[in-house]
Parts: structure tokens; sequence; C-alpha cells
């Protein structure tokens, strides 16, 4: 990996969540101008934008959102913890502001997610760690066929996703060679 690749690397995934933030709304105003030379990836995000509304309505149907948000209230975050806010990288930002949500930061919390709302996770596109895990509250409450098809629907998000990802990270690695060239 050249010195210029990992200064990338670090600028998309280290850092607090505040300046992945301001950093992937620098990306995304960047990459809004040149979208319209993307057809690959304009249709990744309409097909990821079907996926996570699928995968919303699920969530919906199992309360989730409102499980999440109370649990991640109580001492010590549950799983929607300011550690995960921490783990959010600027690709996951972008794909979600890409996705045209509403992305922004609830005030510093020492115990919950910044990204976290009243009603759940405000990203469309979920984090990965979210996507593949569920608690306890979750395996415990829910009818297992609606499992499945959560399980089966975070699976679809993920996978859209991670190829979205890829592509961004190839505009990204191209931008940064054409403005050192």
């Amino acid at each position: 990996m050249t010195i210029a690749n990992s200064r990338l690397m670090r600028t998309l995934y280290e850092g607090p969540p505040a300046e992945k933030l301001a950093r992937a709304k620098t990306l995304h105003a960047q990459l809004t101008l040149t979208l319209g030379e993307m057809s690959s990836l304009v249709d990744e995000l309409g097909r990821l934008r079907l996926s996570c509304q699928t995968l919303a309505g699920q969530m919906e149907a199992m309360e989730l959102g409102l499980l999440c948000s109370h649990c991640a209230a109580r001492p010590g975050g549950g799983c929607c913890s300011a550690f995960m806010a921490d783990n959010t990288d600027v690709l996951q930002i972008l794909i979600n502001l890409l996705l045209d949500a509403p992305v922004a930061m609830r005030p510093a919390s020492e115990e919950d997610c910044c990204f976290l709302g009243p009603t759940g996770c405000l990203f469309p596109a979920k984090p990965i760690f979210c996507l593949n895990y569920n608690c306890t509250h979750i395996l415990t409450h829910a009818d297992p066929a609606d499992l499945i098809l959560l399980e089966q629907r975070a699976a679809a998000v993920l996978s859209r996703q991670t190829r979205i990802e890829g592509m961004l990270l190839d505009a990204v690695r191209n931008r940064a060679n054409d403005s050192v060239s």
C-alpha cells in the first residue's frame, strides 16, 4: 500500500464520528457533481434503496427501532452504544447520504450511538455489525419466521452495501490519484 493510499484509508476509516460525518458530507458534495457519469453506482444505489426499504419494513413489523432505542438509553448503551458510532466509517455515512438520508448526529452521549434516533437507527443502510448481529432481546422475543426474514433482508442490504462501498472506494481512490497527477 502506498503512503497516499494509506493516508486515504485512514481518512475513510479512522477518527471520531463528527469528523467522519464531515468527511462524508464533503465527499458527497464532490460525488454528487459526477454521479450522472457513474450509472452502475446509481443503479446499485437504487437497488440498495429498495433492499433498505424492505429491511426497514421488517424491522418496523418487529418493533426493533423502539426496542433498540430503549435498550441503548439504558446504562451501558446496549448494542447501539457510543462504541458503535465510533465504528461507523466515512463510506457508510456517504452511502446513506447518497440514499438521501437526513444524516445528522445527536449531541454526544457517553452511552448510546449518536446516529440513533428515538425510533431507531437514522441510517437506512445500517452499519455492518448491526446487519450481522441480533441481540438476546431480539432473539428471545421474535417469532422464528420473522427472524429468518430479518436475516435474509439484512443479508441483501449487506451484499449491496459491500458492492457499493467497493465502487465508492474506487471512485475516491481515482479522485485522489487524479488530484495528485
